[in-house]
């Protein structure tokens, strides 16, 4: 189907076992819009202090913004335009809460030819493939075909009364430098409940929101990536994104959560190409005008020397690996620098094996201890402009990159048993440190390397 037109399957042309899906990630201005639109003003949807004490402790989405999905799924997908519901069960299995991205599938299951009816079993999952929402929808297809220009829905914005604003604050405001409105005070006592997720608009306090900033992800591969949950958890807290794919075999699993995310920009980059890193600079100027902050998280090195010995990696793949890994960084850095104008963060990714040896780790362990050195002389240099920069260094985790390693499945137990928190982190842990530290709240830290791996850079091997 053309992204600019609404099109449909006929009763005639859909068959059973067909399947469409749609992916989504809830954000805070989706709750409140809801809430003003269907009137469901429940306290655990909007109130935080309210939601850190209930069953859940934190503000949750309603549960019937998932189901509407598999509406939208229907209309708009398979069969698409012309579809009338006739009927729709719905379980809730589990809570969605702000920054967790639902997968919606509708399939086929039952076809009634008398009455043009479709049966479509229906299924929500969220980022950890755990149901969120299951039912059965019964819908009456289209029996012509049908093929509309896209009606452009209007723009909404989200303005809180003053009185709501004080219901959290507890009274005691403060303008915003944007000049926005008022917002938590930074040291308010009282007013953010442990836990919870902070609310896009500054109704919590101004460290943890990231509305109005302009952000760069690089190196999404699938859901299973760091770098998406780094970007899940900046567009939560209220970021507009620009993301990556590194070439046309990655972009159908790319480009599914781009959409989630309502990213401005998806774009092609292998830093391996001469001009495509230029090119997505150029235009994130030309779009944008200004850049806050860059995640970085993409490495490389080829095969035959990531699983050999240090000693026998050859010159080619030495380079290669630090090129694509560690270099690419400075040049991300060299581009950005005029963009942040009023100062900025830089991101990127590394792991523990740059300081001790880990096991298969390999040639990435020197790679990733030149990458680290890297980010303190870049912080160092790009200091007087207010540009931080950070190296975050997660435990190991299942990463499509990191499937590579030899025998990673050993590092991962070995790792879980070591750690005191005796868990591995997941991609928003990562996430909600990448968030903090590109916000307000952490613009005094700079040049920093910081473990996210349950405490086990403090055992001994």
């Amino acid at each position: 189907m053309n992204a600019r037109t609404v099109e449909n399957f006929t009763f005639d042309e859909v068959a059973v076992g067909d399947h469409a899906q749609l992916v989504r990630t809830l954000l805070p201005e989706d709750i409140e819009l809801f809430a003003a639109v269907s009137g469901d003003v429940n306290p655990a949807h909007l109130d935080p202090v309210f939601a850190a004490g209930n069953r859940f402790h934190k503000v949750v989405g309603h549960g019937i913004w998932a189901g509407s999905l598999i509406s939208a799924v229907l209309g708009t997908k398979l069969p698409g335009a012309g579809t009338i519901y006739l009927g729709q069960d719905l379980r809730f299995k589990r809570p969605v809460g702000i920054g967790d991205t639902v997968t919606v599938t509708v399939t086929a299951r039952e076809k009634d030819p008398a009455r043009k009816v479709i049966y479509f079993d229906c299924r929500c999952t969220n980022q950890q493939g755990e149901d969120v929402v299951t039912g059965t929808a019964e819908v009456l297809a289209p029996t012509e075909k049908i093929r509309r220009p896209v009606i452009e829905v209007p723009e909404v914005a989200v303005a809180h009364r003053q009185r709501y604003r004080e219901q959290l604050d507890g009274g005691n405001t403060q303008s915003t430098p944007e000049g926005g409105g008022a917002t938590s005070p930074a040291n308010s006592a009282g007013a953010t409940a442990p836990g919870m997720a902070p609310f896009v608009d500054g109704s919590v306090a101004a460290p943890f929101s990231l509305r109005g900033r302009r952000g760069l992800v690089l190196g999404i591969a699938n859901e299973h990536s760091i770098a998406y949950g780094c970007a899940r958890a900046f567009r939560a807290a209220g970021a507009e994104l620009a993301v990556t794919y590194v070439n046309d075999k990655a972009k159908p699993f790319v480009e599914p959560l781009a959409e989630a995310l309502g990213c401005s920009i998806t774009a092609p980059c292998d830093v391996r190409i001469p001009g495509q890193l230029e090119a997505l600079f150029e235009r994130i100027e030309r779009e944008w005008g200004r850049l806050d902050f860059v995640l970085h998280s993409i490495a490389y090195a080829p095969k035959e020397d990531l699983h050999g010995r240090v000693t026998d990696c050859s010159a080619a793949g030495f380079a290669m690996a630090m090129d694509v890994s560690c270099h690419s960084f400075i040049r991300i850095a060299r581009l950005a620098e005029p963009l942040m104008r009023q100062g900025g963060c830089l991101l990127t990714v590394s792991f523990y094996g740059s300081e001790r040896v880990v096991e298969h780790y390999n040639l990435m362990g020197p790679v990733k201890a030149a990458l680290e050195s890297t980010a303190r002389y870049l912080a160092a240099e790009l200091g007087p402009k207010d540009i931080r920069v950070h190296a975050i260094s997660p435990g190991p985790m299942r990463t499509r990159a990191a499937s590579g390693l030899d025998r990673f499945d050993e590092l991962l137990e070995r790792a879980a048993a070591q750690a005191p928190q005796k868990r591995l982190a997941s991609i928003d842990d990562v996430g909600a440190l990448a968030a903090y530290l590109v916000g307000d709240g952490g613009k005094m830290l700079t040049g920093t390397v910081i473990p996210v791996d349950g405490g086990q850079h403090v055992m001994a091997s």
